[in-house]
């Protein structure tokens, strides 16, 4: 029989007022409750269910009376039905437990219950919605507990926090940090400092690598406008030693007011601030190698082409809308810009009134020019600035060069300057790795597209642009007894960049600003200390680098240790053991005049500079007895700008395997002909003054030269305590070009470098003391290149006398070994006295005007101890010095020190 659905509905109603009815007579029995078994059932509830809401059964009952319960219990109020007094004499007193203590209750995106835990890091985009970008990892007031709360990322963890997991041969990893070293391939992302977000994940023959950021604030909260990177690269071993890599890494303005998928979200979008129709476009025509040539660049014509929203074109000439013309002159009918000068035109579309079309009717605006020579086109609008609030400054950007010098118009053609603001920036790359027995060869070819897009705000649909780049290398190397093989070839855009731009909140682009207001794929990093050496917004940086300087990776000038005004080879007593830079040895690739591994710049630590495409390639033989012959070709050129290096090149090398005598001798030799401009920025220590990074401009010293190194160096030990050391270095830089065009260019015929250190010193013991006279002596003769640089022959000798006595000898760190060494005493008294005297032979040295002697006397109490797990070592002196001069007035210099320093060694 079946009932109808009211009636079940009834049936319904009356088991569930009969049951409320027996709870309530059951209720009203006195019996006791124990509270902990009913603050245990209640904490279980509160932990199992999850965002739906619940209620346990035994805490409803039908009264009108409230009870208080004692509140050191967070998780519940309820207390025992016949209430309870607060007797500390019978109960001990409970201290207050804020509810907070374990954190607020989480759940997932499903409603399951996290439990209780503190925020760490969030990151949450919402479109279409303002402020839909929301970063939260920083200290906030907690509107719960009415607090300053803290999300635990910096106070616990340090700005670092890490998620594994492994299963089989599956590995996986999330990291979100603020300075986690991430490196794809060298064309593609370094960043020792990224900031962000990665995920790892690798398997038995593939890796790969995803990461996300927010670079135009990582640790701001709410953003409407934002700039949002994604990268990726993964990595696949097709046969044993032979690898294949994709990367892929994205830069894109995001505008959390739109929606997601309004158009294609990797190539961005504009900005609430760009999207504004244009006032005014500047085309600017000039020279892209001032100073170089004689006929200049020229301009033989000009028109706008202007496309409505209904795809209506309309040329400038034809409705009469023509450009103001400032710079250049006028020759046969064109216009002519040379060196400095330029030719701007400019286009006022806030005047543009054609049969209704005006600028906020424009969905594209393309402007060519007719040029030829050498020949650099670049843009601005009203949009483009250094974002000021008053008067801010137009900034034009190039967006065509001539290739090479070019001074006959030969390459007359027309440029399309088609308008817009970047939107994005996008990197594709490809990389392969092969080792075999014998030979090994890695490659890399990357296209780097950028987009743009013209502002319209009465249109959904935006037209675009897409500028295109290549850069890509190959190196190999064949090995098999006793010959070598080594080869490189590569070629990079000059417009090829892994840059983009920041937007602020407001959704401005600053494209002019002493710090650049970009995000970087890729670092400088040219001391390799996993600092970036240019200063970016949000990330930390190092102006102080010392590439080839820092061979014992303690971040501190190797010529500079106690970090003072003085560097350690003009410092008494330390002197001894530095030898000045310009004795060392090594290759000298881009010919600048600097060795290699010694050079920074402000670029991006690409393999290979853009705008440079060559080979290099040479054999090596090996010629037994610790001897090799080195011969190679060098050939590279520039794309865009006008400059090639070609060279040949051979050097002979030879090195000793005696354990207690060791020499080493290297001939390098090369015919050069190098006029690529490579500038530096360098460290330089003055005497007596703070160091600095100063710019080094290249003076082209080998624009067509002999060059010639000759470098040797021997290093005696001997058993009684006798260490011999002798170093030289003969750097000759030959011109092969006639005396008058050298001197014309303020060069010199015959420059370079000839250098002699010659160093002794003996270790005496005295019973547990020891006494240790030193010599050193050092000769430079130098020449520049340039004529501005005075040249200087120098020679400089010096003598010391160390003693050292132990103090408390009874307590011995490590025993003395007769003719094998000596002690290292707990407690030690050490006395030393040095005399310097320098002669300058001829010509004129920048730090010193004549000839000077000194003499330092130094007294050191010295103390190695153990202190709370550490060795603590203290050191308390006095250092005296006194330099004479011919005629200018001595100096005298005392110094009074203590230093304590802790280690584990």
């Amino acid at each position: 029989m079946s009932l109808a659905p009211e009636r079940i509905c009834m049936r319904i109603a009356k088991w569930a007022a009969a049951g409320l009815l027996v709870a309530a007579l059951l209720a009203q029995c006195p019996v006791p409750v124990d509270a902990q078994a009913v603050y245990d059932r209640s904490l279980q509830a509160v932990r199992s269910i999850g965002m739906v809401p619940g209620f346990d059964i035994d805490h409803v009952e039908p009264r009108v009376r409230k009870f208080r319960g004692p509140q050191n219990l967070p998780e519940t109020w309820i207390g025992p039905w016949y209430g309870g007094n607060d007797d500390y004499s019978r109960q001990s007193y409970r201290r207050y437990v804020n509810a907070f203590l374990e954190g607020p209750l989480v759940y997932d995106t499903f409603g399951n219950n996290l439990g209780r835990n503190w925020h760490v890091y969030s990151w949450t985009q919402q479109q279409p919605t303002p402020r839909g970008s929301f970063i939260d990892k920083r200290r906030r007031f907690n509107s719960i507990s009415g607090s300053q709360g803290f999300s635990g990322y910096d106070s616990f963890f340090r700005g670092l926090v890490i998620a594994s997991d492994i299963s089989g041969g599956a590995t996986y990893r999330l990291t979100i940090g603020d300075a986690i070293y991430s490196h794809f391939t060298p064309l593609t992302f370094y960043k020792p400092r990224f900031n962000g977000v990665r995920l790892d994940y690798a398997a038995n023959r593939t890796s790969g690598t995803l990461l996300m950021s927010r670079p135009s604030a990582p640790d701001d909260f709410e953003r409407t406008n934002s700039t949002t990177l994604l990268g990726g690269h993964v990595e696949v071993e097709l046969l044993p030693g032979a690898t294949l890599g994709v990367t892929y890494v994205n830069a894109h303005n995001v505008l959390t007011q739109i929606e997601y998928d309004d158009g294609n979200p990797l190539r961005g979008a504009l900005t609430g601030s760009h999207n504004t129709p244009l006032e005014t476009i500047w085309v600017r025509v000039r020279d892209d190698s001032p100073g170089n040539g004689t006929e200049g660049v020229k301009l033989a014509g000009f028109d706008i082409v202007l496309t409505d929203t209904l795809g209506q074109e309309f040329r400038g000439q034809d409705i009469g809308f023509t450009p103001t013309i400032t710079g250049g002159r006028s020759s046969a009918g064109r216009l002519v810009a040379q060196d400095e000068d330029g030719i701007v035109l400019q286009y006022d579309l806030k005047d543009l009134d054609h049969e209704g079309l005006r600028t906020g009717a424009l969905a594209r605006v393309r402007i060519d020019v007719s040029v030829a020579n050498d020949y650099r086109v670049e843009v601005a609008s009203n949009l483009q600035t250094d974002s000021e609030n008053f008067n801010p400054e137009i900034v034009f950007l190039p967006v065509a060069r001539s290739p090479r010098n070019v001074q006959d118009n030969s390459n007359s053609r027309i440029v399309s300057v088609d308008y817009g603001l970047p939107t994005g920036n996008e990197i594709l790359g490809f990389d392969a790795n092969i080792v075999t027995t014998h030979l090994s060869v890695q490659g890399e070819l990357v296209v780097n597209r950028r987009f743009r897009a013209y502002p319209n705000p009465a249109t959904d649909s935006h037209h675009q642009m897409t500028d295109r780049a290549i850069a890509g290398y190959t190196q190999a190397v064949w090995q098999s007894q006793p010959v070598t093989l080594y080869g490189e070839v590569f070629s990079t855009d000059d417009d090829y960049t892994t840059r983009y731009w920041l937007t602020d909140a407001r959704g401005r682009m600053t494209f002019k600003n002493p710090i650049p207001q970009v995000f970087e794929f890729v670092d400088d990093d040219d001391d390799y200390d996993a600092m970036p050496e240019w200063r970016r917004p949000f990330h930390s940086f190092n102006n102080t680098v010392w590439p080839g300087f820092d061979e014992n990776r303690d971040f501190v000038n190797d010529h500079n240790q106690n970090r003072n005004l003085t560097p350690d080879y003009e410092e008494p007593f330390l002197r001894y053991a530095s030898d000045r830079p310009e004795f060392l040895f090594g290759y000298d690739m881009n010919h600048n005049g600097v060795i290699d591994r010694f050079e920074n710049d402000n670029l991006p630590d690409y393999p290979y500079k853009a705008d440079h495409r060559g080979y290099n390639g040479y054999a090596t033989v090996d010629l037994g007895a610790e001897a090799k012959w080195t011969v190679g070709r060098q050939n590279m050129w520039l794309l865009a700008g006008d400059g090639r290096t070609e060279s040949w090149y051979s050097t002979l090398q030879w090195e000793g395997g005696s354990p207690r005598i060791r020499p080493r001798v290297f001939l390098s030799g090369a015919l050069v002909q190098d006029d690529i401009a490579d500038d530096l920025i360098m460290w330089t220590q003055p005497r007596d003054s703070p160091g600095r990074m100063q710019e080094v401009r290249d003076a082209l010293p080998a624009l067509d030269t002999w060059k010639a190194t000759l470098y040797g160096d021997l290093d005696s030990r001997f058993t009684n305590g006798v260490r011999l050391y002798h170093r030289a270095k003969w750097d000759i830089v030959r011109q092969r070009d006639a005396e008058g065009e050298v001197t014309a260019r303020e060069g010199r015929k015959v420059s370079g470098f000839l250098g002699v250190i010659n160093k002794a010193e003996w270790v005496i013991p005295v019973g547990l003391s020891y006494f240790e006279p030193r010599f050193k002596s050092a000769f430079r003769r130098i020449r520049p290149y340039s004529r501005r640089q005075p040249t200087a022959t120098v020679l400089e000798e010096t003598v010391f006398l160390l003693w050292t006595q132990p103090v408390f000898s009874e307590s011995v760190g490590v025993n003395y070994f007769p003719r094998y060494g000596r002690g290292i005493f707990d407690s030690q008294l050490q006395f030393g006295i040095e005399a310097s005297r320098l002669w300058i032979l001829d010509g004129q040295l920048v730090d010193t005007e004549e000839d000077f002697s000194s003499i330092s006397g130094v007294v050191q109490l010295t103390n190695r101890s153990a202190y709370q797990g550490y060795t603590l070592i203290t050191r308390l002196g006095v250092l005296v010095t006194e330099r004479h001069f011919e005629t200018l007035t001595d100096e005298r210099l005392s110094q009074v020190f203590l230093s304590v320093n802790a280690g584990l060694r």
